[in-house]
């Protein structure tokens, strides 16, 4: 699974600069929604209805984010966490915050603090225009639904589809697209030319069939959660206004 491997990789990496040693101190804390996000005036995110929220894990001054449906307070060291048996979204929530705070700590990465007021609409809008330039008319696959995201790739694109897990979410239309289950990621990947995926999928634990469904074509991921997995792993990751 690729949150082992990556699980993996973190721990040399961790290993080799002697971090374990200098009793670095995780705390892990569920944000509020006006912390994680701020007051975006127009959209209504998952951040702000509460069913899914932001932990973020520091590391001196580093900081790494993740989103889950499975916050918990969490404090210990880089060790405890290695030793996460990764059997729930809030262990695996846990896990990837920390290896996002530990890989800024280490100088790796950026873009591991989400966006915050009028930043989401605006990554959106790069997301749709960067897709649309790099891709023309193709057909998109949104797998996990983002209002601001839905919307403009609805401006840019004739052809698009999305799934979400949230059954409050399950039929909504948005700009005539209707948001289908999860249960539907499979078709709507072989249907689509390109992919556009929330990087929450290595916390939910269904990233490996994403990845492997879209074996024959173009996969992108969205947001800070998949910040060091798309390090390691070489993924496309788009997220233009987190800090």
């Amino acid at each position: 699974m690729l949150i082992d491997l990556l699980k993996e990789k973190w721990w040399n990496r961790v290993l080799n600069a002697k971090l374990e040693e200098k009793s670095i101190t995780i705390n892990i804390g569920t944000l509020k929604p006006s912390e994680a996000i701020g007051r975006p005036k127009k959209w209504v995110f998952p951040l702000m209805t509460g069913r899914e929220v932001m932990i973020e894990a520091r590391i001196g001054d580093a900081c790494g984010q993740a989103f889950t449906d499975q916050p918990a307070e969490f404090t210990g060291s880089i060790k405890d966490v290695m030793e996460l048996e990764l059997k729930s979204n809030r262990e695996r929530a846990i896990l990837i915050a920390a290896i996002n705070a530990t890989y800024r700590y280490l100088g790796l990465i950026g873009g591991t603090k989400h966006c915050r007021n009028e930043g989401p609409e605006k990554c959106a809008i790069k997301i749709a225009s960067t897709l649309k330039e790099l891709h023309g008319n193709a057909k998109i696959g949104l797998i996990g639904y983002q209002p601001a995201i839905l919307h403009y790739l609805t401006l840019n694109f004739e052809y698009v589809r999305a799934t979400d897990m949230n059954l409050e979410n399950i039929g909504k239309i948005v700009n005539g697209v209707e948001i289908e289950p999860h249960t539907s990621n499979l078709d709507v990947i072989r249907w689509s030319d390109i992919i556009l995926a929330t990087g929450t999928t290595i916390v939910n634990n269904t990233i490996d069939e994403i990845i492997e469904a879209s074996k024959n074509k173009k996969l992108y991921f969205y947001g800070v959660t998949i910040a060091a997995a798309a390090y390691e792993f070489k993924l496309n990751r788009l997220c233009f206004e987190s800090s």
